[in-house]
């Protein structure tokens, strides 16, 4: 799976305004790849906790900034060399 999505920073959780961060867009692939809806968001949870994030989803990321953008990162990282769900999950587990 091919993305040009732009290296998370810290300060992009608390950002307001200018262009969409680049975590949203990390989301929206995750959600994609997982089939959408419940599904989607399901997916795209276990993706986090398998690189790093050890917060619950109802836990905003800039609480953390430092841990959602390695996170972050690290999926993006992973998400270049996948092309599935699976791929993804022991990409992000091995690393």
């Amino acid at each position: 799976m091919s993305t040009h999505i732009a290296e998370v920073q810290e300060d992009d959780f608390s950002r307001i305004g200018g262009e969409k961060p680049p975590h949203l867009k990390i989301e929206a692939t995750l959600i994609e790849l997982g089939g959408n809806g419940v599904r989607g968001t399901d997916f795209k949870l276990r993706a986090l906790k398998a690189a790093g994030w050890k917060y619950g989803k109802m836990m905003p990321y800039g609480s953390y900034p430092k841990v959602a953008a390695e996170a972050f990162n690290k999926i993006r990282r992973a998400l270049s060399a996948s092309k599935d769900q699976e791929q993804l999950l022991q990409a992000l587990q091995s690393s």
